[in-house]
């Protein structure tokens, strides 16, 4: 019984230790990208990006004020790269109004109750999210600097 009751508290602490976190993308982008391999680092900036880029999607990670930065960069790259970009920028942690943080980066035509109704994720979690980060495609075609005769 001694046993039983340490080895239910050490799984109890590591299910704690560990965090859980929930990914919510709503789309913005009406392309299509295909997935990055499990391999690709998305890099991820807080600020924009000097390259010309398609904004994809908005990234939220929920989980409490658990979670570490690198739990959520973690959780910001796995959703990102599921559906296809190749980096974030605008990045935010903690205190972060949902509604708000999409509509600076939405569209005319899309809000965020749009979002929760089309999106992916489950957007019935309670709080706010831990954070945040604008997924976006280079154009790689446009960022290619021409040569000069």
């Amino acid at each position: 019984m001694n046993l039983q009751k340490r080895v239910l508290i050490l799984i109890t602490l590591v299910f704690f230790s560990i965090g859980c976190t929930s990914t919510n993308f709503a789309k913005i982008s009406t392309n299509e990208y295909l997935p990055k391999s499990e391999s690709a680092v998305l890099s991820i900036s807080s600020g924009d990006s000097d390259l010309i880029y398609e904004r994809i999607g908005v990234v939220f990670v929920y989980g409490g004020d658990t979670l570490t930065k690198e739990q959520i960069n973690d959780s910001l790259r796995d959703q990102a790269g599921k559906v296809g970009a190749d980096a974030i920028i605008f990045a935010k942690y903690k205190d972060i109004e949902p509604s708000g943080y999409f509509e600076s980066f939405g569209s005319a035509f899309v809000d965020f109750d749009w979002a929760k109704k089309h999106g992916t994720g489950s957007w019935l979690m309670k709080g706010e999210p831990s954070g945040a980060g604008l997924a976006i495609s280079y154009k790689d075609n446009l960022n290619t600097k021409k040569e000069v005769d």
